[in-house]
């Protein structure tokens, strides 16, 4: 049996217990921690610092794992320049770009810049090229929608396969999902706030799938709603807010205007509102489905 020494007293060479000793108290038995046969880790979870501590505990000094998909980042449009740049007439700053890369490392893959590719089809072909060589994904932000510029779609089609053109979805619309010499390609709308919903909604779990995680989804809930909210009915719409406990029961509250262009809406936001299709606005108190991209806060 083992005593912890704060539970007893030395005086002039003698030990004093305060506490009844039983026998086998305190003593670690063997395979208390890991029986003989177990299986200690199973494909699938990320190798945290739980899990790297019962490597090598175990003795392991290598391990197979998934590596970190490669994700090439494209903005595409004349309209844009780099942040450091100053503006012209009819110019805006690239967001998408950093937004993408932050949110492919968040997604646990390895974002390689590809910069900005003018509306012209030969830079266009070359970016696009050196994205499908270098790394296992292709993101790209604009260049999807219904205008004569928007060159992006023409070029998949005649490289690859398009499997997805548009969805019934708010913000996001013009969303393109591709196959292009074995290499997955999301070509996401230019709008800042469409373009990082559906990263969040269809590249980000593809990510994960790569990394050979099984838990694609976030986690959903119910909340309801501290005020109301407007929503056309004609397609889906998934608006930012923030959701907290209060009074033992959880509340949204959106961002404020969800305009696509909008990126203030999803800073703070830790939750999609998930407004189905054919349903229209919501009154404060009902009920709607959430989305969680954060962590839920207390509403002290």
């Amino acid at each position: 049996a083992v005593i912890m020494v704060e539970l007893t007293e030395e005086r002039d060479g003698q030990v004093t217990l305060h506490s009844q000793v039983t026998p086998g108290r305190d003593v670690r038995p063997v395979g208390e921690d890991i029986a003989a046969g177990q299986e200690v880790l199973v494909a699938g979870p990320v190798l945290g610092p739980a899990e790297l501590g019962l490597v090598a505990t175990v003795g392991a000094t290598a391990v197979s794992v998934h590596p970190a998909p490669r994700a090439a980042v494209l903005s595409t449009g004349d309209e844009l320049v780099e942040p450091g740049k100053p503006l012209r007439p009819g110019q805006i700053r690239d967001s998408n770009r950093f937004s993408l890369m932050a949110a492919v490392r968040a997604a646990g893959g390895e974002p390689i810049d590809l910069g900005i590719a003018g509306d012209r089809p030969g830079e266009l072909e070359r970016k696009v090229a050196e994205g499908l060589e270098k790394a296992d994904v292709l993101l790209t932000s604009g260049a999807v929608s219904m205008g004569q510029l928007d060159l992006l779609k023409p070029l998949l089609e005649a490289w690859g396969t398009v499997h997805v053109g548009r969805i019934r979805m708010k913000p996001g619309k013009p969303l393109t999902f591709a196959t292009v010499r074995g290499k997955s390609v999301f070509a996401l709308p230019g709008f800042p706030v469409s373009s990082l919903a559906t990263f969040e909604l269809f590249a980000r779990p593809a990510l994960l799938k790569m990394q050979g995680l099984r838990h694609l989804a976030r986690p959903r809930l119910r909340v309801r709603l501290a005020h109301p909210i407007r929503h056309e009915p004609d397609r889906a719409e998934y608006q930012r807010a923030v959701v907290t406990w209060r009074d033992g029961e959880l509340w949204a509250t959106t961002t404020g205007s969800q305009a696509s262009s909008r990126l203030l809406s999803l800073v703070g936001a830790n939750a999609f509102l998930i407004l189905p299709e054919g349903q229209g606005n919501r009154a404060a108190g009902e009920e709607v489905e959430a989305m969680l991209v954060g962590e839920i806060r207390n509403d002290l």
